[in-house]
């Protein structure tokens, strides 16, 4: 019988971040996986913004085709291992907050990109170096970047 493991990577919504993905489904194939994919974003300073805050619209805005693509192909391939696949924000600029999100995800080991910077933009920020901070199990992963041009060589690098 499988164990179910719970992993957090953290993301940035492109396909070429998801490396790390394929490299901790690989690992773990005689496990059951929970994979919690972590989106590190600032909330915004506006009430009524906050009011009608929706982490499922944030996520829906972020997602482009390609990477939609992706994770279906994920899905597809690691269906034997991959039990669940939710991504989550996480909002928090203090270790504790980090703290809480992990053990609210129950998370046991957290997968981080060796030689991969995740892209940021003005509303995000990355979460690794407190990732690495925390007192949680984290293991870097390498893997070689190919600087692809298109979402069709990234998809194919991935699944080499």
């Amino acid at each position: 019988m499988k164990h179910n493991k719970n992993i957090l990577i953290p993301i940035d919504f492109t396909i070429e971040s998801l490396n790390t993905l394929k490299f901790a489904l690989e690992e773990n194939k005689n496990e059951q996986l929970t994979v919690v994919l972590m989106y590190a974003t600032h909330l915004s300073d506006s009430i009524t913004e906050l009011l009608f805050y929706s982490q499922y619209k944030i996520i829906q805005k972020l997602i482009n085709q390609p990477f939609k693509d992706a994770i279906n192909i994920i899905n597809n391939t690691y269906e034997s291992t991959l039990q669940i696949l939710k991504i989550e924000t996480f909002h928090g600029f203090h270790i504790n907050a980090l703290k809480h999100f992990l053990e609210t995800h129950h998370i046991e080991m957290i997968y981080i990109p060796l030689n991969y910077r995740l892209r940021t933009n003005k509303n995000s920020f990355d979460p690794i170096p407190m990732l690495k901070k925390s007192t949680f199990k984290y293991k870097e992963v390498s893997w070689h970047t190919n600087n692809t041009t298109s979402h069709e060589d990234e998809l194919i690098q991935l699944f080499k």
